[in-house]
This record gives structure tokens, sequence and C-alpha cells, in this order.
């Protein structure tokens, strides 16, 4: 009787291949990045410690660290805190603005740390544990840390519920965002994000509005209806 064929292995898991995915590995984008991305609350930090059971955690691990907006805040509350980051633009950038001696950046991934097995009093991961392997990470983060540590993984939603008013005029302006930038493409010019004020139409530059009248007048007068003479 012959032999079953070997099951063939499962493919590695890539751990850039989401950041790839969503521009992460751009040049430039780490600095816009860094430039824009909210800081945790500071209660989030009050919160941890509670749940630790400690005033001050022997070592932070922060997972999928970025350029350090993360790490950083726990810089003045820990012995220790290491940022782990495959992506080099982004470590960079945590490590030319880290001044604090306790925080240091390791090239690495949520699935293999480097750092000891049990030392870890808390390990955050701040908007970035969609981007990691599950699996391999719970085992990794349920390795390095110590009985009765803390693992949190959090972020930020958005656009934020604040008001209704609010969140309509955010959704319209989203709308005419969207309308603006294809428009503007289809016209042939290279946008990624114009500035709010072009999104009142009268601050539109002159050439710009006449030739997507020509070109899309239905759509235009959908987003803008002032555009009407």
């Amino acid at each position: 009787m012959p032999a079953a064929p070997e099951a063939s292995a499962p493919p590695l898991h890539d751990p850039l291949l989401n950041a790839r995915r969503t521009g992460y590995t751009r040049s430039g984008f780490a600095a816009r990045y860094h430039a824009h991305r909210p800081k945790p609350p500071a209660a989030l930090v009050d919160v941890l410690l509670q749940l630790a059971g400690t005033r001050r955690p022997a070592l932070v691990v922060d997972l999928g660290s970025g350029t350090g907006i993360s790490t950083m805040q726990w810089a003045p509350h820990a012995e220790r805190v290491v940022g782990v980051e495959p992506l080099d633009e982004m470590r960079a950038i945590a490590e030319s603005a880290n001044t604090s001696p306790n925080v240091s950046f390791t090239a690495g991934v949520a699935q293999q740390t480097g750092v000891p097995a049990g030392a870890a009093d808390i390990v955050t991961c701040a908007q970035s544990l969609h981007h990691t392997e599950p699996v391999g990470t719970m085992a990794e983060i349920g390795r390095i840390l110590r009985s009765g540590g803390v693992f949190a993984a959090y972020d930020y939603d958005w656009p934020p519920i604040v008001d209704p008013e609010v969140d309509d005029a955010y959704a319209e302006y989203q709308r005419r965002r969207d309308v603006l930038v294809s428009g503007l493409r289809r016209i042939g010019w290279e946008v990624e994000s114009p500035k709010a004020t072009m999104f009142v139409w009268a601050k539109y530059p002159a050439e710009w509005r006449a030739e997507l009248l020509q070109t899309d007048a239905a759509g235009v007068v959908a987003a803008f209806p002032e555009s009407l003479p």
C-alpha cells in the first residue's frame, strides 16, 4: 500500500504583508504618520497600572510600536520600556525622537519579540493588533508576560462620535472630498488630500471648477449645490 503523501507545511506568515498593502512602507509615510497620529489618553496608563497591580512596572513591551508615540508614554512610569517594530523607517523616527534612557526600540515582530519569558508586567498593542498573525502573537504575549501581568490591545475610532450635528457635518465633508478627489483625478490632477478650504466651492480654483463642471456636471452639482448659477 503506498504511503500517504506528507501534508504540506502551511505558508509562512509574512509580518509585513499588511503594512505593504496599506501603504505603511511608502517612502515618507512614517513622518506623516508621526505628525498626525493621535496620542493615547493619559488615563490609559493609570488603568493598566491598576490592573497590573503595580505602581511602577519593571518592563512594559509595546508591540507594533511604530514611531514610538504609544511607547514613549510609558517612559515616566516604568523602569524599562521596549518598543518592538518591524518597519525600519518607523523605528528610525522613534529612535531619533527618544530622549529617555529607559526606553529602547528593537527590530522584531509581535510573534518573536526576543523578550525573556515572564519578564513583562504589561504588554500593549496600540492600533496594531490587526497587523499581526494572531495565533503566534497571542502565544508570544503569554510567554513574555509575568503571572498576573496585563495585555492591552487598544485603538481609536475614526471619525469620533461626538454629536449628531457634528457627525453629519463630517459625513458631508467626506462626501464632498470623495467627489472632489475623484473629479480631480479624472481631469488628470495627481492629488492625495486636498486642503479642507477646497471643499468650499467658491474657494476652488476657477479653472478647476470650469473643467469639472464640463466633465462631470451632475456629480459636482450633487456634491456642491452652490455651484449652480
